[in-house]
């Protein structure tokens, strides 16, 4: 990855606390026996910490063909979950597709792989070069129509997220007018994922609790808009 360091480290920075976040909520989720998104966060955790790793080299765990397979696996398992809900909606009578809400992270595991594999074909070719040979040339295995198609995707993912903020936070403070589509609600109160079957926030009569607030739909949708824009970023400099 290029572009300037102390940009890639904010953004690497970032990640970090985007998947320290979503681990929270696995660990709440468990805790309250909460079974709806435990996918979403899980990978959302995973894809912060490798996201880091390809911004700040020393932040890298794991090798980039690693993470490849484990994103790999991942675009497998939400482009299932798409047509399996794609099925269901298509026999639903509210005519409403169940399966929306997995695509953007199909989308987005399938973005990391492309990431990857491109990164990775860039460090071997480099590695090879003979000297003066161009190491970022087309034989680098990158596919700027893809990372172009990709980062545009981004663009509006966020302009959409950031769009549902204000109905997030009236859903979850209680007040008049928060009329949210049931899929759009339970679409962030579990980081995209699953379907609640509880309410995303307390009463408003009473304090949210420490764990409510960190399963609020609108600190969720903030992550997935951080996530994107990373991805979106990452994604223009392979162009």
């Amino acid at each position: 990855m290029s572009g300037p360091p102390w940009l890639a480290g904010i953004l690497a920075a970032l990640m970090i606390a985007t998947a320290a976040y979503c681990a929270s909520r696995l660990v709440i989720d468990r805790a309250r026996r909460r079974a709806g998104g435990r996918d979403v966060d899980l990978v959302h955790t995973v894809m912060g910490v490798a996201m880091a790793g390809m911004l700040v080299s020393w932040l890298n765990p794991l090798p980039d063909r690693v993470w490849a397979v484990m994103f790999g696996a991942a675009t497998g398992w939400f482009g299932w979950r798409a047509w399996g809900g794609r099925r269901a909606g298509a026999a639903a009578s509210d005519g409403r597709p169940p399966h929306g809400h997995h695509v953007p992270h199909l989308v987005m595991c399938g973005a990391m792989v492309y990431m990857l594999l491109a990164a990775g074909a860039v460090a071997a070719v480099a590695s090879g070069a003979h000297p003066g040979m161009a190491a970022g040339g087309p034989t680098a295995g990158r596919f700027p129509l893809l990372a172009l198609v990709l980062a545009v995707f981004m663009v509006g993912y966020v302009m959409w997220q950031a769009d549902r903020l204000p109905a997030l936070a009236r859903a979850a403070t209680g007040r008049p007018g928060a009329s949210v589509p049931v899929t759009s609600l339970a679409f962030s109160t579990t980081a995209g994922g699953g379907l609640a079957s509880q309410p995303a926030a307390a009463a408003p009569d009473r304090p949210a609790s420490p764990a409510l607030r960190a399963l609020s739909p609108r600190l969720a949708a903030c992550c997935q808009i951080a996530m994107a824009v990373t991805m979106g970023y990452m994604l223009i400099l392979m162009l």
